[in-house]
């Protein structure tokens, strides 16, 4: 089997291998599955159309990533899209090349601050998970790099300001509400901590182009179980293939200068891509954050514990399927602002996508960052649910109380925790004492809020590990479900 490089040089009648050369015009902060296969796929598909002419360079926000695997291959990859399309069977692949360059921070400080000195960059993306957009205390101005992604973005638009060069349009991807104002907030308290001054802010927010997005496409990621199967089919070795569905949306919000300058920057939609621009991205966030996200981050908990280790093998078992569909209709849904049958409409399609019998979507991935997004995904629905009359959510409960349990150790190694080290300690401690319970769910640090004060769920909680303990989760599953 060749390799890729090789394999793609003689298909495409190359002399060279690696990425096409053309101007770098976005930085993405990000090398994973997701903006791989979501962001630099439209920009491969802008190419393909000869509408953006333009290349990504991705800086590995974190000090362990895998922007040296990315260059293994020289920054080719290849998308692999399975799934259901306005109800036809969709069963594709395309190499990406698109990304001419890769920037480690950690080992090359000055050449990812020499970004800023290129006129062609002109778009700045992120997403380094909900809890990317925070700033780090402990980042001081003389960190080469400093460890929070808002301190590293400071970094990157005080060379472009020293330079005298304009701003960007800056698109964070991370799903947390209105995370364009987030991220302007971080970067102005990162400003003023690092002692920048009034001239580096007033360009900051002169200059530069904040908006919100909210994106949408089911990413499983690197296809391991069949990863040999696909080399066959592709002939070569694709270390960084990723798999996705062929559904995506793609939601930018904005003044009306802001959508404009989108548009001009990223034409999406003249390649037939759905991009949408509008004045408020809420109504979008809030139906496929809590309708899509709330019940995945919701199998990651309670499935896992039941031994499931895929959203299709969750949709696939009756009583996981039924749990899953109730929590939707009778925990999400009535506390909604938008009209119910459009609800229920958008529901029944990512259902639909749940089922996608070509992606093998893991669990484990989706647990990733768990505690972050279950404060963004379903403690506002917890919350909803309380102030308009309806209760506590059960379905919901019984997720924070599986989150609880693996988190504080109790399900062993038979569960995957990839978490912020600080926040898996916090649980280890509390763990540790009488009042579990009742002394992490206080923590307002984990979760933005006392939960104690929530009435009845520090006792519903307490209930259901106890429960867990005596019977396991499928009981509590059977009798929700």
């Amino acid at each position: 089997m060749e390799r890729l490089q090789e394999a793609v040089a003689v298909h495409l009648g190359l002399t060279s291998t690696g990425a096409a050369q053309r101007p770098i015009k976005i930085i993405q902060f990000g090398e994973g599955n997701f903006l791989r296969a979501f962001v630099d796929w439209i920009v491969q598909q802008l190419n393909n159309k000869g509408l953006f002419g333009g290349n990504v360079a991705v800086v590995q926000p974190l000090e362990n990533g895998r922007v040296q695997v990315l260059e293994d291959q020289e920054r080719l990859y290849t998308v692999i899209l399975e799934g259901l399309k306005d109800g036809k069977s969709v069963r594709s692949h395309e190499l990406i090349d698109s990304i001419g360059k890769t920037f480690d921070p950690y080992k090359d400080w000055d050449g990812f601050l020499a970004l800023a000195d290129d006129p062609d960059t002109q778009i700045i993306i992120s997403n380094t998970t909900e809890a990317g957009i925070a700033v780090n205390d402990g980042d001081k101005v003389t960190d080469q790099p400093p460890a929070g992604y808002p301190a590293k973005l400071a970094h990157l638009l005080k060379r472009r300001f020293d330079r005298s060069m304009p701003g960007y349009l800056i698109m964070p991807c991370e799903l947390i509400a209105d995370n364009g104002p987030a991220l302007h907030r971080a970067l102005i308290n990162v400003a003023e901590r690092f002692g920048w001054g009034k001239d580096f802010i007033e360009w900051v927010d002169r200059e530069n182009t904040f908006v919100s997005t909210l994106v949408d496409r089911i990413v499983p990621g690197y296809p391991r179980e069949d990863a040999q199967e696909l080399w066959g089919k592709l002939g070569y070795e694709d270390q960084n293939m990723v798999k996705a569905e062929p559904f995506l949306l793609w939601v930018v919000s904005g003044d009306q200068t802001a959508q404009r300058k989108v548009d001009e920057l990223l034409p999406a939609r003249k390649a037939g891509i759905d991009l949408v621009t509008c004045d408020a991205v809420q109504p979008y966030r809030e139906r496929k954050v809590y309708l899509l996200n709330g019940p995945h981050t919701t199998m990651a908990q309670v499935a896992r514990l039941a031994g499931l280790r895929t959203v299709g093998q969750v949709m696939g078992d009756k009583t996981m399927r039924s749990f899953i569909t109730r929590e939707m209709e009778e925990e999400i849904i009535p506390v909604q602002t938008l009209p119910k049958e459009e609800l229920e409409n958008f529901a029944a399609a990512v259902r639909e996508r749940f089922d996608n019998p070509f992606v093998q979507h893991s669990l484990d991935s989706i647990g990733l960052n768990s505690v972050s997004k279950f404060v963004s995904r379903l403690l506002p629905l917890v919350m909803a649910n309380v102030e308009q009359g309806c209760g506590l959510p059960e379905r919901i409960v019984l997720a924070l109380s599986c989150l609880l349990w693996i988190y504080g150790g109790k399900a062993g190694d038979a569960v995957k925790i990839r978490d912020d080290p600080k926040v898996v300690d916090a649980f280890r401690e509390a763990a540790g004492q009488d009042d579990f319970v009742n002394r992490i769910l206080a923590d307002a640090s984990i979760w933005g809020h006392d939960l104690t004060r929530i009435a009845g769920l520090t006792e519903a909680v307490q209930k259901n590990l106890d429960d867990l303990a005596d019977r396991g989760v499928q009981p509590l599953i059977d009798r929700l479900a």
